[in-house]
């Protein structure tokens, strides 16, 4: 069983930094996020009394402590830290900055209503008011011999209420001493750099961006996520005096000088830049970089209608519960269809949609259909005039689908009570999740039940033996790579960031195992949700001949093996190398399949680029 993790996890690391320590704890602790969250603090060998400190707080509530005593330095710190975490969103705070009222906020609603954003910061202020950081522009010094490129803020050294800066923009890059970081991002690119930015309380001069906070904004770029900079959240930088017994000055300078010289021999010739400073001086800003307007996407859910956490509905909130669309693809076989519907009917909370796509049925099904929708405001029916195949009938009921959460569901599944309700709880408590699944009588691997007392002809008996089974695994779930599409919870945002399910399987098999592979791919993990039992009927459609589902299955594992590099001579019952077809990690280019008649949004016009720089 996975425990259920907060919304939010900070992260804080350290190293004989206790005063700037306590500046940062106090102001977390009078201005916590409103979300579920925790603090874990990573102290690694501190030996200026930041132990004795730590441990005085160690009963504290949401506050973890994590001691480290690798030596590795601050990036290694904190993607330990981030390994330790349980939260959908980490935010990395560096001791010194200190917060202000309602920080979280807006960052988190960036996070919350757009799913294509990975990392998102918001203002950093120093004591005297002026702007610190304000979003990372990336410049290219084009001087012989010693090119290179670096981060450098936004309207750095001016007032904090500078016009330019009071706008939400889409940047390259953002600083790494306070940044929020989308957990299935920040893994699927690999966290930190750990050979960069290794120094502890590295001195830092006014409009520099932090180079390994630079390099995995770019990573993250590179994998299609968008880096936003929200000047409602409001943070302050201080200078505060330390008693550090093993500060080195000369040696910060040279790791200082190895992190340019990585990011530059990294990025060079992979990334764009922003602003070009010549060999004699000026900046010129050039056309393909990527300072533009951010604006919240058309389709957003607000991120007070939900706490992330809670049970749906629960009066001492006034939340409302989150709204799920279920997608039923048909084909033939209305009688397993209106066993399914009955069931579906009966066990779904009216508050979510349903949506049946039939795919040029001849037996009446479509009729019986359109006949649900006149008698049931919460059903939309798809029709299609032939049989375009299950991946193409699912990803038109994705594309008109309006939840929050997605359901596929079989049309020869029956639901059981409570079915949804629970899945959507555990979605919601599952920060990392991108896709969801129920144990059921008819599948293969984690999610098969073998033994079940109810009979599995009349189904007499199905309902109170889910009861039972919710009763007695209630909160349970296990980690897989696999879930089948017969019943399978896709969350919106794994929905933007990898699209629908890829329609070059026509035949109705590997689409689902090609889907969870690109989910593993983004960063998200795929969970067996042991408390929701679903049967399987197994008859949605006349059975094929054993020969003719051998060889569809034959065909269907060919054009999986082509398209994952998989050698043609592999057997379908084959031991397959997970590494190699994970190789490379997550590619939008690749591994984005657009949903039908959803027309990619226009890109919004650059800023003027050179107005932003000090």
């Amino acid at each position: 069983m996975i425990a259920p993790g907060p919304l939010l996890s900070v992260v804080v690391v350290c190293r004989n930094q206790l005063n700037a320590l306590k500046f940062t704890l106090i102001t977390l602790r009078d201005q916590p996020p409103a979300a579920t969250h925790e603090v874990i603090v990573v102290d690694q060998g501190s030996s200026d009394g930041t132990a004795q400190f730590l441990s005085g707080l160690a009963d504290s509530p949401h506050l973890r402590l994590v001691n480290d005593e690798t030596g590795e330095g601050r990036t290694a710190a904190r993607n330990r830290g981030a390994r330790a975490s349980r939260g959908r969103y980490l935010m990395f705070l560096d001791p010194g900055v200190v917060v202000g009222p309602h920080w979280a906020d807006p960052l988190l609603e960036t996070m919350e209503r757009d799913p294509l954003v990975g990392a998102a910061a918001g203002k950093v202020i120093l004591q005297d008011g002026r702007i610190d950081h304000a979003g990372l522009a990336l410049l290219k010094w084009d001087v012989p011999r010693r090119t290179r490129l670096s981060g450098r803020s936004l309207h750095a050294g001016r007032p904090a209420d500078t016009a330019g800066s009071l706008r939400p923009l889409a940047v390259q890059g953002l600083a790494g001493e306070a940044l929020m970081v989308r957990a299935a991002a920040h893994f699927a690119v690999g966290g930190f750099d750990e050979s960069m930015g290794r120094e502890f309380a590295r001195a830092k001069t006014m409009a520099d961006g932090e180079p390994s906070g630079l390099d995995l904004c770019l990573r993250l770029g590179a994998r299609g996520w968008v880096c936003v900079y929200r000047p409602e959240s409001v943070m302050t930088r201080l200078r505060t005096a330390e008693n550090d017994p093993d500060f080195d000055a000369r040696h910060q300078e040279l790791t200082a000088a190895d992190d340019q010289v990585l990011l530059t021999a990294t990025w060079l010739d992979r990334a764009r830049p922003d602003f070009v400073v010549p060999e004699d001086g000026g900046v010129l800003p050039q056309d393909g970089g990527g300072i533009r307007p951010w604006f919240e996407p058309s389709l957003a859910f607000p991120y007070g209608d939900y706490h992330h956490g809670r049970s749906p509905g629960t009066p001492d909130t006034g939340a409302m519960a989150p709204v799920a669309s279920v997608i039923v693809p048909t084909c033939n076989g209305l009688d397993a269809t209106r066993l399914c519907v009955e069931a579906l009917l009966s066990h779904t909370e009216p508050r979510h949609e349903v949506i049946f796509v039939d795919n040029g049925s001849t037996d009446g099904t479509p009729d019986y259909l359109q006949g649900l929708a006149r008698d049931h405001k919460r059903v939309r029916v798809v029709l299609h005039r032939d049989n375009q195949g299950f991946a193409r009938a699912c990803n038109a009921g994705l594309a008109a689908a309006h939840g929050r959460h997605l359901v596929l569901l079989g049309s020869d599944v029956v639901v059981t009570q409570g079915w949804l309700e629970r899945l959507l709880d555990a979605a919601e408590q599952q920060p990392r999740a991108g896709l969801l699944g129920p144990v059921t009588n008819d599948t293969a691997g984690l999610q098969r039940l073998d033994e079940s007392a109810y009979d599995r002809e009349s189904l007499a008996g199905l309902d109170a033996f889910a009861s039972a089974l919710a009763l007695a695994r209630a909160g349970d779930v296990e980690p897989t790579l696999r879930l089948p599409g017969t019943c399978l919870l896709v969350k919106r945002e794994l929905l933007a960031r990898i699209g629908g399910l890829d329609e070059v399987f026509t035949l109705g098999s590997h689409e689902d195992n090609d889907y969870c592979l690109r989910a593993h791919l983004a960063g998200y993990r795929s969970l067996v949700v042991q408390d929701v039992y679903v049967h399987r009927l197994g008859s949605a459609a006349p059975a094929l001949t054993p020969a003719e589902h051998e060889a569809q299955l034959r065909r269907q594992w060919s054009v999986f093996k082509s398209k994952w590099g998989i050698p043609a001579g592999t057997p379908y019952s084959g031991e397959l190398e997970l590494g190699a077809l994970l190789a490379g990690g997550f590619d939008p280019d690749r591994h984005f399949q657009p949903l039908p008649g959803a027309a990619a949004p226009a890109a919004p016009a650059a800023a003027p680029a050179m107005a932003c720089l000090a």
